[in-house]
């Protein structure tokens, strides 16, 4: 369930919502689980100029633009999740 949700839409043309889950277990599952869960859903892991690829960052096309899928897991047990996209083509994870 979701603890604290939000969404904006800034004026340099950008969309972002997200929201925080708390989860058992440990951070490494909860992470492992959201890659796979982002995967099977038409996410496809960032990669670096480099061609390294980040472990809690995806892209995907919408709506002519590239949204960023970023999952982050501090250790107070609340797994943030956030979709960000914006006109601009700037990389937001």
């Amino acid at each position: 369930m979701g603890e604290d949700r939000y969404r904006d839409c800034g004026d340099d043309r950008f969309v972002a919502v997200g929201t925080r889950y708390r989860y058992g277990g440990s951070p490494k599952n909860a992470l492992a689980h959201c890659r796979e869960a982002a995967g099977a859903d038409g996410w496809r892991p960032s990669t670096t100029a480099e061609g390294e690829t980040g472990s809690g960052c995806f892209t995907e096309s919408m709506g002519g633009t590239t949204a960023y899928l970023g999952v982050e897991s501090p250790d107070d047990g609340l797994l943030h999740v956030e979709i960000v996209a914006d006109r601009a083509g700037s990389q937001r994870c």
